[in-house]
């Protein structure tokens, strides 16, 4: 029968190996975590975009007021 001395070893190394899969998983599970952040991020700078301006100026205004004015006069 093995005195309590013997089997520290072996059970410190099967809970080192514990610890080392859990760890391993962990930061897998970080780096999933941080990538779907990234995503949503990236998303969500996307929608605060500025939406290209519907200020006319110059020729296009000038344009814009011409096909205007043609159809509002019958």
């Amino acid at each position: 029968m093995p005195t309590p001395g013997q089997q520290a070893p072996q059970q410190r190394a099967m809970g080192d190996s514990i610890a080392n899969m859990l760890w391993h998983r962990n930061e897998h599970d970080l780096a999933y975590e941080i990538a779907e952040l990234r995503k949503e991020i990236a998303e969500l700078r996307a929608e605060l975009m500025p939406v290209p301006s519907l200020i006319l100026t110059g020729r296009q205004a000038l344009d814009e007021f011409k096909m205007l004015a043609h159809h509002a006069i019958p």
